[in-house]
């Protein structure tokens, strides 16, 4: 029954107006519902607010020092693709393979190769068909030249020969 109430919708007794230029004004004109666009752009804002501020830009000042801890525990490293700059945990091993699927094997990747990749660049990137790793779109042929020349050195490595 909980799954119904999520469909069912709430009546609306309030009216809210906002201003807007021109150019806002003429993309609106074209949407059907005006109000069910705004409403979910809204929710979808409001759903993305950071949990530290609330939206707001600033930081309690009695929150502060916690917060000043918890970024002192945080190790940053960069995608390997787009560059971005991504927060690592420090006891990420333990917490790895308690993650999702997509993410857990994102990060067992991190932790064999040291190239961390976000969930975009990783959804992305091509995966190498002799180690297994997805390597950023567009530099597999360099990622495969690397590892056959560390594979041709390697004294693990053990050839077949016909």
């Amino acid at each position: 029954m909980a799954g119904r109430h999520k469909h069912m919708k709430a009546p609306k007794d309030q009216v809210m107006a906002f201003k807007v230029d021109a150019q806002l004004a003429s993309l609106l004109a074209s949407v059907k519902n005006k109000s069910e666009l705004i409403r979910d752009a809204v929710y979808a804002y409001l759903g993305h607010l950071c949990p530290l501020c609330e939206g707001k830009g600033t930081i309690p000042a009695n929150r502060s020092h916690e917060i000043e801890l918890l970024l002192k525990q945080l190790e940053f490293a960069a995608c390997s693709g787009c560059h971005t700059p991504l927060p690592v945990m420090p006891r990420l091993r333990t917490l790895v393979n308690k993650l999702p699927g997509a993410d857990r094997i994102r990060l067992q990747e991190f932790q064999k190769t040291g190239e961390l990749l976000c969930s975009d660049c990783f959804d992305a990137a091509d995966k190498c068909d002799t180690c297994g790793v997805h390597v950023p779109h567009g530099r597999l042929p360099a990622h495969q030249r690397r590892h056959g020349s560390l594979a041709a050195r390697s004294p693990l490595v053990t050839r077949h020969e016909d």
